[in-house]
């Protein structure tokens, strides 16, 4: 079923609003777990050819603690409730002039939301969860997500692998993402229907929800329409 609007306005409900609030903060940490255990234990050489990133730019914009980046988490409200499919980070790298180079050689701007720093991530959360569930009786307090954890995944992420074979064996349906020759695939969960009307034409793609988080809190909601190239148009959120 199809949703037509006729201003670029989604509305939600104050329930809705509440568990994203809440659902957000709770990802944003499991995601910040995990890079920081990533980056404690991966060689220099599987950092920068897996994540590409200097952690020192990357864990800011996770933990939210520094003034110039936001994180954006891309949201889908699907039959079985509010599934969170990954995540998008700004940040302002440090100027030239504080690293000592030249500033013409220096990018003062970088937007990462590459597979390796997004999907990769989140294969590896989805992994280290259902490895935790199969292995719990065992690992006892030794586990390195806890039960919060893993109600939190469970609830809120979506089966992400670096293989396709676990999600064509459960009958699943999948989406590929690649990146030069890295290809992750998550399971493919539906997303409302949306026709715009608007400026005369009509604009029609999957509604998505983004959610900001910024210095570890809630910052508000970007919802918008992706259409079939994946453009978006971007929409404004009111809550009743």
């Amino acid at each position: 079923m199809k949703t037509t609007l006729f201003s670029r306005e989604i509305t939600y409900g104050k329930e809705d609003v509440a568990e994203l609030e809440a659902a957000s903060i709770k990802v944003q940490l499991i995601y910040d777990k995990a890079l920081f255990m990533l980056h404690g234990h991966l060689p220099d050489s599987l950092w920068d050819a897996w994540i590409g990133v200097p952690y020192e730019i990357i864990s800011s914009l996770y933990k939210g603690d520094n003034d110039s980046g936001s994180v954006f988490q891309k949201w889908i409200q699907s039959p079985s409730g509010w599934k969170c499919i990954g995540c998008e980070r700004h940040c302002l790298e440090p100027s030239a002039a504080a690293q000592g180079k030249p500033a013409g050689n220096q990018r003062l701007f970088t937007f990462h939301n590459g597979i390796r720093q997004s999907m990769v991530l989140q294969a590896l959360i989805w992994s280290m969860y259902e490895n935790t569930v199969l292995f719990q009786t065992y690992l006892g307090d030794e586990a390195f997500l806890d039960g919060d954890d893993l109600d939190t995944i469970s609830s809120y992420f979506v089966p992400t692998y670096l293989n396709k074979l676990r999600l064509t064996e459960n009958g699943k349906p999948s989406k590929e993402y690649k990146e030069n020759n890295i290809k992750v695939y998550q399971e493919w969960i539906s997303a409302p229907d949306l026709v715009l009307q608007w400026n005369g034409g009509l604009t029609e793609g999957r509604w998505m929800t983004g959610v900001y988080v910024d210095h570890s809190r809630f910052a508000g909601l970007g919802p918008y329409l992706k259409d079939a190239q994946g453009k978006r148009t971007y929409m404004q959120a009111t809550v009743q």
